[in-house]
């Protein structure tokens, strides 16, 4: 066996460690050119609502743009943001509306049993969000159609679908593109600089003989023009925060009638139902009033599943809508001041809490709307102004207690019956 000096030795041990880190970089080399990863996208991440309590002055950061009717360019409008507040400032630009001509549609009377709501039914609209992973297409549930969030905002004329800044947006029904741009000149909510970038589709489909348009509100870029034709599914442009917006999100609308901010109806009456564990859903709509037929306002009422299609049933509490000068309006047919869409089909109890508690058992059919009424009587202002309410689930015993009076009332309402 032959040995190295000492020196020797050395250099060989340190040309064997090159060898060796020479061929580690050249393994990963090899891997860094591998195939991609094609595993399931994750889903984002966002940033819930925060309500506002103030109400500050709307401002514009952005330069001027033409008016929607000019917007000519077909490129992506992705430009700076404008204001992105919560609410409706107290004062701001004057409103100029667009010249509509008056809604010709005169409403009869208001749903009488499931019968006239079976009647009534329009699922015409896909998602204005496609339906892939990583996109949320469900209408969000703290601010819908009709809500104030409590007195904190301004009653709302559509509904919300929160996800990413640039997500895609699309056609929720074929029609002609007639307000593509922003709304800095043309007042189509009830200020100027409210809706940001949107776009305005008047449907090929017409219901009862009127127009119907789609808007589609905040939006972070524009892929179309008026005077477009699109069919459902094409994209508009990308979700953004542009106008008045907290967070990046879709603002959808359904107008009827005219394309004017008091034609709107409740989107979620319109949509296509979700369907859960493969199953479509319905909605479930009504109206509560007083005993002589009076609409009330943003009162609770309580959805809760008995025996439901879902694997993961959850309760519901949404409000009757809120009163509005600008006009929230229940649906032509059906008159409701309540709804709720995307409900697996089953068994439901709703309930009302105004002066009484009035508890009703309501079945959900798939693509259907359930039809449920209240007529109650609202019990006189207490010392601060407000009506006295009974928490649903308050007995007898802890109403007497506090001196709030309490009755129960169940009811079965089945399809075909009158609640």
């Amino acid at each position: 066996m032959r040995f190295l000096p000492s020196g020797g030795r050395a250099a060989g041990r340190l040309a064997t460690w090159l060898l060796v880190a020479a061929s580690l970089a050249m393994c990963l080399a090899a891997c860094a050119v591998a195939d991609p990863y094609y595993g399931p996208v994750p889903t984002p991440s966002f940033v819930s609502p925060v309500p506002v309590t103030g109400r500050p002055a709307l401002t514009s950061t952005s330069a001027a743009s033409p008016s929607p009717a000019q917007a000519t360019d077909m490129a992506p409008l992705d430009d700076t943001a404008t204001a992105t507040l919560g609410v409706l400032p107290t004062s701001g630009p004057t409103i100029t509306p667009p010249a509509t001509p008056a809604a010709t549609n005169t409403q009869g009377a208001p749903c009488a049993d499931q019968a006239c709501a079976s009647a009534a039914v329009h699922f015409w609209l896909e998602r204005p969000i496609p339906s892939l992973p990583g996109f949320v297409n469900y209408v969000d549930r703290s601010y819908p159609y009709g809500s104030t969030q409590g007195g904190q905002r301004e009653p709302h004329h559509g509904v919300e679908f929160f996800n990413n800044q640039g997500t895609p947006i699309i056609a929720a029904a074929a029609g002609r593109v007639v307000v593509a741009g922003q709304d800095d000149e043309i007042a189509y909510g009830p200020a100027t600089h409210f809706y940001g970038k949107l776009v305005v589709i008047q449907l090929d489909q017409t219901y009862q003989g009127q127009p119907v348009f789609n808007l589609y509100g905040h939006m972070f870029s524009i892929r179309v023009r008026p005077g477009d034709h699109v069919a459902a599914g094409d994209q508009l442009g990308t979700v953004g925060q542009t106008g008045v917006a907290i967070g990046p999100h879709l603002h959808f609308e359904v107008r009827v009638g005219q394309n004017a901010y008091t034609a709107t109806r409740n989107p979620e009456l319109w949509l296509i139902p979700l369907p859960e564990n493969g199953k479509p859903s319905g909605a479930i709509a009504g109206r509560v009033t007083d005993l002589d037929g009076n609409l009330l306002p943003e009162v609770t009422v309580v959805i809760r599943p008995i025996a439901t299609t879902s694997k993961q049933p959850r309760n519901r509490y949404i409000n009757t809508y809120a009163t509005d000068p600008f006009l929230i309006n229940g649906d032509d047919q059906l008159q409701e001041n309540f709804a709720i869409g995307d409900m697996p089909p089953g068994l439901y109890s709703i309930a009302v809490s105004a002066g009484k508690f009035i508890q009703k058992v309501l079945t959900v059919q798939p693509n259907q709307v359930a039809w449920i009424t209240f007529a109650v009587q609202p019990p006189p202002p207490g010392p601060t102004g407000s009506p006295a309410a009974v928490t649903p689930g308050t007995t007898a015993s802890e109403s007497a207690a506090t001196g709030s009076p309490v009755a129960v009332i169940t009811s079965t309402v089945t399809p075909g019956a009158t609640p």
